[in-house]
């Protein structure tokens, strides 16, 4: 809140025997706009809309993936690991005139394998075709 200096001429009124004036003669203030003030629900009302706005324009901007309709993947069959079967001897079945280190690491990252250790008796393989 302001303070206004107000300044009657009192003096020259009285000695003209004049009435004071009823205006200031010096430093009316300027009215100042009435100050706005967010409530905690006002300001939480002002993010969600402005998410819901954000959130808009990624959808709007935002577009489907398109498809070529064609597959990004090796074609792979599906090998059951038979009784003391390695990924040596199942790389030498799959593709025989392939290098067997190259097809075995095919088959360990097909199958998300952690080493090529890692297979068990029953287990299916997902292998490369050749």
């Amino acid at each position: 809140m302001s303070t206004a200096v107000i300044d009657f001429d009192t003096t020259s009124a009285r000695r003209e025997g004049q009435r004071r004036p009823a205006e200031p003669v010096v430093g009316r203030p300027r009215e100042q706009a009435p100050s706005v003030r967010l409530t905690r629900r006002g300001r939480l009302a002002l993010v969600v809309a402005m998410l819901a706005l954000l959130g808009a324009a990624f959808v709007l901007v935002g577009g489907a993936a398109d498809s070529t309709g064609t597959t990004h993947h090796a074609a792979a069959e599906t090998v059951v690991v038979a009784s003391g079967q390695t990924l040596w001897d199942i790389a030498g079945t799959v593709a025989p005139g392939e290098d067997r280190q190259d097809v075995i690491a095919e088959i360990v990252r097909l199958n998300s394998l952690p080493d090529a250790g890692a297979i068990r008796v029953g287990q299916p393989l997902y292998v490369p075709e050749y």
